[in-house]
């Protein structure tokens, strides 16, 4: 005979598998409507009906369409930086490490208008920004651990990110409204303005720059199903 215990635990992990079943749903629905309609002209109502549930599935899962969109683009970006870790174990700059998720959203703007839009609108929200700083933060001193170093050493890291990020933002609103700059160009001055904050002297960045290019384009990034 099950023990208590068992089924408790059973009931229990089923319940979370039909919660992130159902919280994937809403997400890829929302992620649907945001490329097709555009993320102002989506409703909340919109993304209920696409996704086939109701209210109240959606509303115990996401506070409101604002937080749909952080967990998109922030499970985007994390997908994106998981997918470069390999390239990241052979190199050996802690710069180019400390300044890749950046780069990655400089990057995925540039080449896709509607990824550009999310990411801009992201950045528009200050609770929004404030976990991007956090994310950031923590990826970094991550991967820089096998250094010695930390962001947390620089007491202002924080207000510094802030800065960075808000740099960040408008450069993916560029591309939203129909920017076509160079994306390199744009890193090779936002790495410039990074550095001189972080401290981190640099020779050349132009050849920091191309560094990260590479290791952006080794393989073909993959947003969300979505090859870029």
């Amino acid at each position: 005979m099950q023990k208590v215990s068992e089924m408790v635990r059973n009931y229990v992990s089923s319940a979370e598998k039909r919660r992130e079943e159902s919280r994937r749903i809403i997400l890829d629905s929302a992620m649907d409507l945001f490329f097709t309609k555009g993320y102002e002209k989506t409703t909340t109502r919109d993304i209920i009906m696409k996704a086939g549930i109701l209210n109240g599935s959606l509303y115990n899962r996401f506070r409101n369409k604002e937080d749909i969109l952080y967990s998109i683009v922030e499970e985007a970006l994390r997908d994106a930086l998981g997918q470069l870790t390999e390239l990241l174990e052979k190199e050996k700059n802690p710069i180019v490490i400390m300044n890749l998720p950046i780069a990655v959203e400089v990057y995925i703007s540039s080449r896709n208008r509607n990824v550009a839009e999310l990411i801009y609108e992201v950045h528009r929200s200050w609770d929004n920004l404030n976990e991007y700083v956090k994310m950031c933060m923590d990826w970094a001193n991550e991967h820089l651990e096998r250094y010695g170093m930390s962001v947390g050493d620089d007491p202002n890291a924080g207000i510094k990110m802030i800065a960075l990020l808000g740099a960040v933002g408008n450069i993916a609103g560029h591309y939203a409204n129909g920017g076509e700059t160079d994306y390199r160009e744009v890193l090779t001055h936002l790495l410039g303005v990074s550095c001189a904050m972080f401290n981190t002297p640099v020779l050349d960045v132009k050849k920091l720059v191309e560094r990260i290019c590479d290791i952006l384009e080794e393989d073909e990034i993959v947003l969300l199903g979505r090859a870029l």
